[in-house]
């Protein structure tokens, strides 16, 4: 594994994880308000990621144990 990247050409869970933030980054600077700054990488990783349901409350289940 090199930067993230797994032997099959896709990126690790890791990996993915610090790339979206990375790519978040400016939209995360222009949201102001705390909470949608911490929120929004939970829910675009919530769209973006693994799961049958979309809505907030399964994707928060899924990732925001805690800390929602």
């Amino acid at each position: 594994m090199i930067h993230g990247w797994s032997a099959l050409g896709g990126l690790t869970m890791a990996g993915w994880e610090d790339e979206l933030e990375r790519w978040l980054m400016p939209f995360l600077d222009r949201l102001g308000h705390k909470t949608r700054q911490r929120m929004c990488p939970l829910y675009v990783a919530g769209l973006i990621g693994p799961g049958d349901r979309k809505s907030v409350q399964p994707m928060a289940e899924r990732l925001a144990t805690g800390n929602y």
